[in-house]
């Protein structure tokens, strides 16, 4: 729901539906990685091995110490718009909050990668 209005309203003509887009899915998105983080120590070592369990722990850390700021900084900004110049008001915070944003964006993609393993076992072979 969050990525549906995120990426279907322009950033610029309603600023307020696109933010609270972004907020539901990068908000909603850190808790999914970390539920399934605990499922993953759950389910170990039958399923998976503890390196993968830390490392998808890892990166819901990371998300969450990137989310945090990048909502803080992104709430702090005054004005709406694409093109911005280092020095101008808000830069940093804009600036801060599109690091953040990025970090838990590949986060995201660096966390969905380590179930690459998780599927390849359950590949189902017909029987002849």
């Amino acid at each position: 729901l969050g990525l549906i209005s995120n990426t279907s309203i322009l950033e610029l003509s309603v600023p307020s539906v696109h933010d609270g887009g972004a907020l539901v899915a990068f908000g909603s998105g850190v808790v999914y990685i970390t539920l399934q983080s605990v499922i993953s120590f759950k389910s170990c070592p039958q399923w998976n091995s503890h390196s993968t369990c830390y490392i998808r722990m890892a990166i819901s850390v990371v998300s969450w110490i990137a989310v945090i700021p990048m909502i803080a900084c992104a709430s702090l900004i005054s004005i709406t718009k694409i093109d911005w110049i280092p020095g101008e008001k808000d830069y940093t915070y804009h600036f801060v909050s599109a690091v953040c944003e990025w970090t838990v964006a590949f986060g995201f993609i660096f966390f969905f990668l380590t179930f690459i393993r998780d599927f390849q076992v359950g590949i189902y072979e017909p029987k002849q």
